[in-house]
């Protein structure tokens, strides 16, 4: 398998990570124990009752390009971002590069009534059924990993299971095959991850909200999927601040995914707060 950039090393490497789990859960096993999976949280629900655009945090104890945090209390974080008013916790469950796993998914689930998104490189069923067991109510899908047969699949699959489909962009030439197949719920991430370069620890930081207001502003398609009843469209990274905020505002956002900003932030409740003021 040729690796030239770091989705591409992240792929081999989760096939890896999931064939070592497999031979002590098999997918069958996971199957069966489908009935004791958390109730479902709505997802869409979620972010549309609160104030738009809702504010979906992320729990990140660091990235390729920086440690956000040592030492996390996560408890105390998921109160932080409660109390600040998110409508919604985003978990990276990844360990190599962003101090994240499966436990605690399973944790943040125990601990809060906001519904998670299980935030991986997700590439199947298995990790699919993973996180719902864990207490996922939504699941990040990247268009980079799948063809437009692929990316309808998953999306099937997500709902077979129980789970929100979160389908995400991070280059323009993804959104083609993302509108395609029409998702309810749609990510445009302002930093360009699929392009990052094998060790992506120079270019992670690399973005700018430009990218949301490039692409609504160009891409018509975009335009007349978000006009349709029901559909969500959240913009995610690079975003720091009130004035970033509105900024935005001339795109019917219904979320905004914010992660190391807030990880980061002096005091969480009130940057939560002050985004939303």
């Amino acid at each position: 398998m040729t690796i030239s950039t770091f989705l591409d090393r992240m792929r081999q490497q989760k096939l890896q990570e999931i064939e070592k789990r497999q031979r002590v859960h098999p997918l069958a096993a996971l199957r069966e124990r489908q009935a004791e999976a958390p109730e479902v949280l709505d997802w869409r629900e979620a972010l549309s009752s609160r104030q738009r655009p809702a504010l979906i945090a992320e729990l990140k104890a660091r990235s390729p390009a920086q440690q956000n945090v040592a030492n996390p209390d996560w408890p105390g974080i998921v109160k932080e971002y409660e109390a600040g008013g998110a409508a919604a916790v985003s978990v990276l469950t990844d360990e190599s590069y962003f101090g994240g796993s499966l436990d605690l998914l399973e944790q943040v689930s125990q601990r809060t009534m906001l519904p998670r998104l299980h935030k991986e490189f997700i590439l199947g069923e298995y990790q699919l059924r993973e996180g719902r067991l864990r207490g996922a109510s939504a699941a990040l899908i990247l268009v980079y990993y799948f063809s437009e047969k692929e990316l309808r699949e998953i999306v099937n699959c997500c709902v077979e299971i129980g789970v929100t489909a979160v389908v995400e962009c991070s280059l323009r030439e993804e959104l083609p095959r993302a509108l395609a197949i029409n998702p309810d719920v749609l990510l445009l991430n302002n930093r360009p991850i699929a392009a990052l370069p094998a060790e992506p620890q120079r270019g992670y930081l690399q973005g700018t909200i430009e990218t949301t207001l490039q692409w609504w502003r160009e891409e018509a398609e975009l335009r007349r999927w978000k006009q349709q009843a029901g559909k969500c469209l959240i913009s995610a990274s690079c975003i720091d601040s009130r004035a970033d905020v509105e900024h935005l505002s001339s795109v019917p956002l219904d979320a905004l995914l914010i992660g190391n900003a807030v990880m980061k932030a002096p005091n969480r409740v009130e940057f939560l707060r002050q985004l939303q003021s």
